[in-house]
């Protein structure tokens, strides 16, 4: 366990040196900011289980706070390599001069599994709406993700590229959001993970670096 948790903090301190670089030699319009979270995972039967996740997230160069946030979701297996999910997300933001308010979405979709000797490679698809002051966002999220994960690896490291579309006659195939996320999965234990990770984020008037690490605990 001193020896997880030893690699698990060199690894961190890898990350945010290299990912500090980059930030660093980004120009001053591509925004610098940190994801932050903590997941619970409880299996309820063998295809049916919940989930409830808390993030912070920093803004503007690490200067200010972007918004806290709080989910509860659910998944259910109706085939080996086919889950639907559901997420209900609750965000307290941060508008500058307006001040801190609240918003809240829905997330559902199904995600695909493929598996092949230690590579897994998933797509999954969800329907996003977003309600925030009388106005609803819809989009389309699409996300391709490929983990390499040996049984006996501690740490596996992963590649997703994930699509926004916006949903509506005049805008629907255009792109809202790219995100291209590198990252690594740790096992401190049976129970416990922690996913530490690089986020490129594109979108049309601006970009991001995103450098982030969330634990997860299965009860």
């Amino acid at each position: 366990m001193k020896n997880i948790i030893k690699l698990l903090i060199r690894l961190v301190c890898m990350v945010c040196l290299a990912f500090m670089a980059v930030h660093t030699a980004c120009a001053q319009s591509d925004e610098f900011a940190t994801w932050t979270g903590v997941k619970l995972n409880y299996k309820v039967t063998s295809r049916w289980n919940l989930s409830g996740a808390a993030e912070f997230r920093s803004k503007n160069h690490l200067k200010e706070a972007d918004r806290v946030s709080l989910n509860l979701g659910t998944g259910y297996n109706i085939l080996s390599f086919l889950k639907l999910e559901g997420l209900y997300e609750v965000h307290y933001r941060n508008r500058g001069s307006e001040g801190w308010k609240f918003r809240h979405r829905y997330l559902a979709g199904a995600q695909g599994y493929l598996k092949c000797h230690d590579f897994k490679l998933s797509l999954r698809e969800f329907f996003q709406q977003t309600f925030f002051e009388g106005d609803v966002e819809s989009r389309l999220r699409s996300r391709i993700k490929i983990d390499y994960a040996p049984v006996s690896w501690k740490v596996q490291p992963y590649f997703s590229v994930e699509l926004y579309q916006p949903v509506g006659e005049d805008v629907f195939f255009s792109i809202a959001r790219m995100r291209y996320r590198p990252g690594v999965n740790v096992k401190l234990s049976s129970q416990c993970s922690c996913n530490v990770f690089y986020c490129r984020q594109y979108e049309p008037k601006r970009s991001a670096n995103i450098v982030g690490i969330e634990f997860s605990v299965s009860i």
